[in-house]
């Protein structure tokens, strides 16, 4: 007899709350996010609220290393985001992350509203007991 297994989603074990910045806001600005909100991806998002890159610690640390004037967010953020919606199977947004060797995924809606996001520690909530659902 086979076993059926349940398709755990990325809603199950995604970070709802998630600290954002705006495209136009200095890169000190997202470094002080990124230090209050103990996290190493910033969502960026343009003035309507959709998600238009990511920028992290590291694109900081390389801002920060050439001083050259005041430098933007939309400056040094990662345009081509690779996403993940609520609704897709964990093992496919598992696949994304190894696959373009990120750390994590926003997660966005049918606006690309950034909504949540998951990190690639997120996936260790699978094997708690109770699987880290709510």
């Amino acid at each position: 007899m086979r076993e059926t297994r349940k398709v755990v989603l990325v809603q199950e074990i995604m970070q709802r709350k998630v600290v954002t910045i705006k495209e136009g806001q200095e890169i000190t600005e997202a470094a002080r996010k990124l230090l209050r909100g103990e996290t190493n991806h910033l969502p960026v998002l343009n003035e309507q609220g959709r998600l238009t890159g990511v920028v992290t610690t590291f694109d900081i640390a390389k801002a920060v290393a050439r001083p050259e004037r005041k430098v933007k967010v939309q400056d040094i953020m990662t345009r081509n985001v690779i996403t993940t919606q609520a609704d897709e199977p964990i093992d496919i947004a598992a696949q994304k992350l190894d696959h373009h060797r990120i750390s994590a995924l926003p997660v966005v809606d049918a606006q690309n509203q950034c909504i949540a996001i998951l990190h690639a520690s997120d996936l260790g909530k699978l094997f708690k007991p109770g699987g880290g659902r709510p």
